[in-house]
């Protein structure tokens, strides 16, 4: 029994290989096409880019909680 699945997962494999490559010929992408989205993944990227570095170079008001070592010192 499992060497009849293993040759079937191996038939579909190569079936779906050939699906694949039948419509990559069928259907070619353009050049405009992957322009046009690498350029929008590029614009992404940049700006999730300037989030990130806005994040790490604004300074962190301080907190208002009174948790140990916050609040006021004790008069000694």
């Amino acid at each position: 029994m499992p060497r009849e699945q293993t040759n079937a997962e191996a038939a579909l494999t190569k079936l779906g290989q050939r699906v694949r490559a039948g419509w990559a010929r069928q259907h070619p992408i353009s050049e405009r096409s992957l322009e046009t989205v690498r350029s929008t993944v590029r614009q992404e990227w940049e700006q999730e880019q300037k989030v990130k570095h806005a994040r790490t170079t604004t300074p962190k008001p301080p907190s208002k909680g009174k948790g140990k070592g916050q609040g006021f010192e004790p008069e000694i």
